[in-house]
């Protein structure tokens, strides 16, 4: 054992140093000179947001992407997984940087890894899109007790890792994940807001990407291919005016469910979804990379009253809009809603606009919890929660906490 711990060593050194050639070829500079937290912006990571959109199109792109993400931020390997709760569902498990005695070792390790970032109930509570650093959770103040990181990563070297949830619902559970060898130094706010960026559009290509029973399409066939799709597809302007629409969201406008034309654009029923749609549009044709979450599962509801959704994606970015028209800037996918809309949280966050994090704290004020416990619940400082409760007063026009429950209350009777 003693002899593999030197072998991984000598082994890590050799890896340090050539990461540290690269971060240095990179920015012109040695990684001892870090670039300051607004390093990471919508432009600079364009290209990656674009190539995490092209793997809607074809799914092996998936691991070249997660490798441009490595080779950005200077993780060592990274993980995209979709775990379904049920057989014969869509899987998704991508890898790449692990070595193959890591990746055999991991099923064994399962619950050890879980345990790291705070066991499986603090998990479910992480906002979506939201990255979580291991070094921050309270699993890691006792990682030299945990068989996963004792075993198999500290010998690697492996001391860090960042995660994002991407996607919590009851028929699944997904993420992707880095880690960080302990030679590059902390994960720190510089890498947490490029994450930040990066991780509503790993959601957006993971949801999208779950409707399509294919394993590839070329860019330039895509158009013929959205006239065979079982779920409605539309190609829109940034007004949301009809650039092309699929048999399915045909027929959808033409018997006004649940989307319809008016005025000669494409609305919704609801007055809040409708204006959430309109803004992710213009978002999308605007200034697309930092679209972030708006437009992601937009509740909207059939004339019988089944749940829906409608996903806006940006074209324009990849390959992906290459052939789609000049005048489209957006595709609308509306889909079954694999569970019914939360509310009041969701109408609230597409009204005011709110991160995930913001809507998972309003949730928890609406339900009556104090400051200091919603801190010791998502394992976060109070100080932390007064900067989202601030955050939430300023976009709501809110003062108090009693405000936002009577706000979440409003919005809560039926409509």
């Amino acid at each position: 054992m003693l002899d593999g711990h030197r072998s991984w060593a000598m082994k890590n050194e050799r890896q340090a140093q050539r990461r540290a050639a690269t971060v240095q070829d990179r920015s012109g500079a040695s990684s001892a000179a870090a670039p300051s937290f607004d390093f990471y912006t919508a432009e600079r990571l364009s290209d990656i947001i674009g190539s995490i959109y092209d793997c809607v199109l074809d799914p092996a792109n998936w691991g070249p992407t997660l490798e441009r993400i490595n080779r950005e931020f200077v993780f060592v390997n990274a993980i995209l997984g979709v775990v379904p709760f049920h057989a014969g569902a869509h899987v998704l498990n991508v890898q790449t940087g692990f070595d193959a005695e890591w990746v055999e070792a991991l099923p064994s390790y399962i619950s050890d890894s879980v345990a790291l970032w705070g066991g499986s109930e603090r998990g479910r509570l992480y906002p979506l899109d939201e990255p979580v650093v291991a070094s921050r959770t309270p699993g890691y103040a006792d990682r030299h007790n945990n068989r996963y990181f004792r075993d198999i990563l500290e010998p690697r070297g492996m001391l860090d890792a960042a995660l994002i949830p991407i996607a919590r619902e009851p028929a699944a559970l997904g993420y992707v994940a880095f880690n960080r060898h302990c030679s590059d130094g902390d994960i720190g706010d510089r890498e947490i807001g490029g994450l930040r960026l990066l991780g509503p559009h790993f959601r957006r290509a993971v949801a999208i990407s779950s409707l399509f029973d294919l394993k590839a399409v070329e860019a330039a066939s895509f158009a013929s291919v959205l006239e065979k799709l079982a779920f409605g597809v539309l190609l829109v302007d940034e007004n949301l005016g009809v650039v092309h629409a699929n048999p399915v969201a045909d027929r959808m406008l033409s018997a006004g469910d649940p989307l319809a034309m008016k005025l000669g654009k494409v609305s919704l029923r609801e007055e809040t979804a409708n204006a959430a749609l309109l803004r992710a549009t213009r978002e999308a044709s605007r200034n697309h990379a930092a679209l972030g979450a708006r437009g992601i599962g937009i509740p909207a509801r059939r004339a019988e009253g089944d749940p829906c959704v409608v996903h806006v994606m940006p074209l324009g970015l990849g390959t992906f809009g290459t052939n789609l028209g000049p005048r489209a800037t957006a595709a609308l996918f509306v889909a079954p809603a694999a569970v019914t809309p939360r509310m009041p949280s969701e109408a609230l966050a597409l009204l005011y606009d709110l991160t995930p994090a913001e809507a998972r704290i309003l949730e928890m004020v609406a339900a009556g919890k104090t400051r200091h416990a919603i801190a010791a619940v998502l394992g976060i400082a109070p100080s932390t929660v007064k900067t989202h409760l601030l955050r939430l007063f300023h976009k709501t026009g809110c003062k108090r906490q009693v405000d936002l429950v009577r706000l979440a209350d409003a919005v809560a009777v039926p409509v």
